[in-house]
């Protein structure tokens, strides 16, 4: 308990100089020039309403007073404040669209570890062989290649329709591809239409997916390299313990340190990589709307998603620090003694 309490003051610190830190830069916008109500209002309102909204938000007080007061309202009240140009409660706007970015970056983490996990073992134990220097050629490629990249490809070989002329002496055969998903990614979910949600996400899924698997892969099949060469495997092997049971159990379970610590960092860059997919499949997600906010000056829109996003991030480092000591209980003991 002593140790969960330590991490949760840890991120609470994150959690405060990443939502401060945001909130100063919007307000240095905001500023310049004028006041900021207006700037956020819009230069059409009556005195009134700036003067009742800076009064709300305390946005005539200083940084800390208003970063107090916001959090007040966020955690007392669940009052995030109001988008102008939308004339919508932030909240509502997050609860329209997070359900997106969450289903995207939950499939992207599962598939990620669905693929790498199996690839990674069998690299392993193949080291060198012809599959392991394929799997590890196909890894650095796609660690290679962003979202930003994959997108447009993926577009071309799965959404668009292509037709490729083949010439021959006598007759020329076309051959169509593509064009079996659709172009916009609607937000239905998979307890709507099930069979319309695999092909609404599944292309905007596998373009998140494949650089993740590919960096989970090289850094699980690294660590499985070097604990098949621990004397522990060599002894469970001499004591008769089945291979199976040695590379999968016995050896898997001593390598997952740095895939659980690169699931922790990957779910920031998760943010990224949707931003890219949610702009190019079309999907109404957290990442389009916070992209939009920042370009109109959307004060608290920017704000309440920085937050939720760095909660996010915080509670699943949070979650895979404690895991560490479910996998080796010799750091269980060791954070039970400090």
């Amino acid at each position: 308990m002593r140790y969960f309490l330590q991490k949760l003051g840890q991120f609470s610190i994150v959690f405060f100089i990443v939502t401060f830190a945001v909130m100063i830069l919007m307000r240095l916008g905001l500023n310049a020039p004028g006041d900021p109500a207006r700037t956020l209002l819009g230069g059409t309102v009556d005195q009134e309403l700036i003067d009742a909204t800076t009064a709300k938000y305390r946005l005539d007080q200083n940084y800390f007073v208003q970063y107090f007061f916001w959090l007040k309202n966020i955690v007392v009240d669940q009052d995030m404040g109001r988008s102008v140009p939308l004339s919508t409660d932030v909240v509502d706007l997050i609860k329209s669209r997070a359900m997106t970015t969450i289903l995207l970056g939950t499939y992207a983490i599962v598939w990620g570890l669905i693929i790498a996990v199996p690839l990674a073992v069998r690299q392993a134990h193949k080291r060198d062989s012809w599959f392991d220097k394929f799997g590890s050629a196909g890894s650095f490629a796609f660690v290679s290649a962003p979202a930003v990249v994959l997108a447009p490809i993926f577009t071309l070989l799965l959404i668009k329709e292509n037709t490729i002329t083949l010439w021959w002496p006598f007759n020329d055969y076309q051959i169509t591809f593509g064009g079996w998903f659709p172009r916009i990614g609607e937000k239905i979910y998979p307890w709507q239409d099930l069979g319309a949600h695999f092909r609404n996400f599944f292309v905007p899924t596998l373009v998140l997916t494949l650089p993740i698997a590919a960096v989970f892969a090289r850094l699980l099949r690294g660590d499985m390299v070097m604990t098949l060469q621990a004397d522990f495997v060599t002894l469970a092997s001499a004591k008769g313990v089945s291979p199976r049971r040695v590379l999968w159990v016995h050896a898997l379970r001593n390598s997952l340190f740095s895939l659980l610590t690169s699931v922790g960092l990957q779910v920031s860059g998760i943010v990224g990589g949707a931003i890219v997919v949610e702009q190019f499949f079309d999907l109404d997600g957290m990442g389009t709307m916070l992209v939009s906010a920042i370009l109109s000056k959307d004060l608290f829109i920017v704000q309440s998603t920085a937050a939720v996003l760095v909660f996010s991030v915080v509670i699943v480092n949070l979650i895979v620090d404690l895991l560490y000591g479910v996998l080796d209980p010799r750091i269980r003991h060791a954070r039970a003694l400090a």
